[in-house]
């Protein structure tokens, strides 16, 4: 995989079942996830690895050479009668967040499950829904998702994008509700949450670290709806569906 101007080999793990996981085990992928997150955005509370990541469903770990560079974990929930792959947390060391390591986390984490509904997916997508403040992540998603919301590339002049559909908008709502946090305010249009870091604030992306793009739309649309210039407690709540078009579209722009 290239990584900046050299080619790096990557190998990636699949851990499912994680609630039987030995402690042993459990320890060390501890470790190695606090030492991603630290690397790439701050240091979290000691319970957020065990409550979010180490009680999803499923865990992919990148690593080059002895080192952890990234990992993507997925839990399974079903939110106003949909089956929904939920996205915990994705995160990728800085040295490594412009290669395709995210996407490639990603791709595997729901890979099994594209393996066992293939041809389902000519008519019934994967529903994926993760928050995030990244603008880049969300850039990412929407090279290849067959369906986005909020959508950066249909951002009018201003930044901004129609209102959520009512289905999304009522899931987005009900993803907020039975998360740790349900009192923090969502809008329907763009789907932006507020309050999310009220008691890590260190962790509130600025202008000088946000993960943004050179797109000048995105940018826009970034600065409407996720604040960076002020350092705004403000992240996003995604939905996605995933259809076999993506999976080929991902193909070309990730796999080459």
């Amino acid at each position: 995989m290239k990584v900046g101007d050299q080619f790096k080999s990557v190998v990636f793990e699949n851990h499912n079942d994680l609630l039987s996981l030995d402690a042993n085990k459990k320890q060390f992928l501890s470790t190695q996830i606090h030492s991603i997150l630290v690397d790439c955005w701050g240091k979290f509370h000691e319970e957020f690895i065990e409550r979010h990541v180490l009680a999803g469903n499923r865990l992919i770990m990148a690593r080059v050479d002895d080192q952890c560079i990234g990992f993507c974990v997925l839990s399974f929930k079903n939110i106003c009668g949909v089956d929904v792959h939920y996205v915990e947390f994705l995160a990728v060391k800085k040295a490594f967040q412009r290669s395709a390591v995210g996407p490639r986390l990603f791709y595997l984490s729901i890979l099994e499950d594209i393996k066992k509904n293939f041809l389902r997916l000519l008519y019934k997508p994967l529903d994926i829904m993760f928050i995030t403040p990244s603008m880049r992540a969300l850039a990412q998603m929407a090279r290849f998702a067959s369906f986005i919301y909020p959508n950066p590339c249909f951002a009018g002049p201003d930044g901004n994008v129609p209102q959520a559909d009512e289905l999304t908008w009522k899931m987005a709502q009900e993803l907020i509700k039975i998360s740790d946090k349900p009192n923090r305010k969502i809008y329907r249009e763009g789907l932006v949450i507020e309050g999310s870091y009220a008691d890590t604030p260190w962790l509130v992306y600025g202008p000088e670290d946000a993960p943004s793009t050179n797109d000048s739309q995105m940018k826009r649309f970034a600065k409407r709806y996720l604040g960076y210039h002020n350092k705004e407690d403000k992240e996003l709540v995604v939905r996605a569906h995933i259809t076999l078009a993506s999976i080929i579209k991902y193909e070309f722009l990730y796999s080459r």
